[in-house]
C-alpha cells in the first residue's frame, strides 16, 4: 500500500507578480547567488555545458560547410588579407540561426538544470535531454524570437537587443509552466519590462564577462557559461517562481526498531 503524501508548492514569484512587477531583482544578490551555485555545482554541471557547446559548434560548422565548401581557406585568406568573400556573412548568419534553432531543446535542458540548482535541487548530466519533451514548442519560441530579432536588427538594431533581453525567459516558461509558445513570449516580454533596467545591467555585465573570457583564449568560459545559466535560472525563479512537489513517506513503526518519528523522515522534493 502506497502511503506517500504529495504536496505541490511554488518557490519564488508567480506569473501574476511577474506581470505586476512585484518581484525582487537585486543585481548584487543575483550575482552572488549565481556564483555560489556555479561553484557548488561546477563538477556536476560542467559536462552538460561542454556537451551543449560541442553540439552547437558541430551544428554551426555543418551548416556553414553545406553553404561554403572551403571554410578553412576562407579564414586563412581573411587572416592574410582581412577580406571575406561576398555572401560569406550571410552564410555565417544562416549557420548561427541553424545551431540556435536545432539545439534549442538541449539549451532548454541546460536551462532547466540551472533553474533546478536555483531552487536547491541537484542534477545529473543526462538531464541535458530534459528539454526534448518540449522540442516543438521550444523550437517555435526560438524560431519566432530569432526572426523578430532579425527583422528588428534590420530596422533599429537596439530594438533587437531589447527583444533578446525581453524574450530570455520564454523557453523556461514553455518547459516549466507549460505555456504555449506565443503566450510565453508575450508574458516574458511584459514581465521583463517591469524590471528592464535591472535586467539590462545584469546581462550587460554578463556580456562583458563573455568578452573578457574570450580575450583569454576562451579559458574563462568554463566559469562564465555556467554562471550565465545560473543567473537565468535565478531570475526566472524570482520572476515566475518554480513549481515543486514534496513527496513524504510516513514512517512505519512495524518495520523500524529505532523508534524514529515521522518528522525525522526526510521528504523528497522534485520539480513538479
Amino acid at each position: 500500500m502506497n502511503n506517500e503524501t504529495e504536496k505541490d508548492f511554488n518557490l519564488g514569484g508567480s506569473i501574476d507578480t511577474a506581470l505586476s512587477g512585484q518581484y525582487q531583482l537585486s543585481i548584487t544578490s543575483v550575482f552572488k547567488e549565481a556564483w555560489d551555485c556555479t561553484i557548488k555545482h561546477f563538477l556536476s554541471f560542467s559536462p552538460a555545458i561542454i556537451l551543449l557547446a560541442i553540439l552547437q559548434l558541430a551544428i554551426f560548422f555543418l551548416a556553414l560547410h553545406f553553404q561554403v565548401s572551403n571554410v578553412t581557406e576562407i579564414f586563412e585568406n581573411f587572416a592574410k588579407n582581412g577580406k571575406l568573400p561576398e555572401g560569406f556573412m550571410r552564410s555565417l548568419y544562416i549557420a548561427n540561426f541553424s545551431y540556435e534553432v536545432i539545439s534549442a531543446p538541449f539549451y532548454a535542458g541546460v536551462s532547466l538544470m540551472a533553474m533546478s540548482h536555483a531552487v536547491g535541487l541537484k542534477t545529473t548530466t543526462k538531464q541535458i535531454g530534459s528539454g526534448l519533451q518540449y522540442t516543438i514548442p521550444v523550437i517555435i519560441v526560438t524560431l519566432v524570437s530569432l526572426v523578430l530579432q532579425g527583422i528588428a536588427n534590420l530596422l533599429v538594431p537596439v530594438i533587437s537587443l531589447y527583444l533578446s533581453l525581453a524574450f530570455t525567459n520564454a523557453g523556461l516558461l514553455v518547459c516549466e509552466k507549460r505555456i504555449r509558445p506565443f503566450n510565453a513570449l508575450w508574458i516574458s516580454l511584459r514581465a521583463a519590462n517591469r524590471k528592464l533596467l535591472q535586467l539590462a545591467v545584469i546581462y550587460a555585465v554578463i556580456m562583458g564577462l563573455f568578452l573578457a573570457a574570450l580575450m583569454f583564449y576562451g579559458i574563462g568560459l568554463v566559469l562564465v557559461l555556467p554562471f550565465f545559466f545560473h543567473v537565468k535560472g535565478i531570475i526566472y525563479r524570482n520572476m515566475f517562481g518554480v513549481r515543486l512537489k514534496i513527496v513524504a513517506t510516513p514512517h512505519d513503526d512495524s518495520n523500524d526498531s529505532g523508534g524514529e518519528n515521522d518528522q525525522d523522515k526526510p521528504s523528497q522534493i522534485f520539480n513538479a
